[in-house]
């Protein structure tokens, strides 16, 4: 028997999940969906950029909103990370 018994289905797209970045335009519109959700209010995708080398998301969006943003940090990567998976995710906002 060749593979030494089965795998499951999960295991056989590991190595693409963890060598694949989503692309600059996924990530931005998954960051507005999660603000939408955990903080209540909608941003435009206008107003945010994201730089994949560093990781970082920036805001340009209006003071009250973004110290909102800004408080809810933490969660808000916890809750990208769930999404986008660990590599794809961004690590910081300013």
């Amino acid at each position: 028997m060749r593979g030494g018994g089965i795998k499951k289905v999960a295991d056989l797209f590991e190595t693409y999940r963890t060598r694949l970045k989503a692309p600059q335009k996924t990530v931005i519109n998954t960051f507005t969906e999660v603000v939408s959700d955990v903080c209540g209010f909608s941003l435009r995708t206008s107003d945010v950029s994201y730089t994949p080398s560093s990781k970082t998301l920036s805001l340009k969006a209006a003071g009250p909103l973004k110290t909102e943003i800004l408080l809810r940090k933490q969660e808000l990567l916890i809750h990208m990370k769930g999404r986008l998976g660990a590599s794809s995710a961004p690590n910081e906002i300013i």
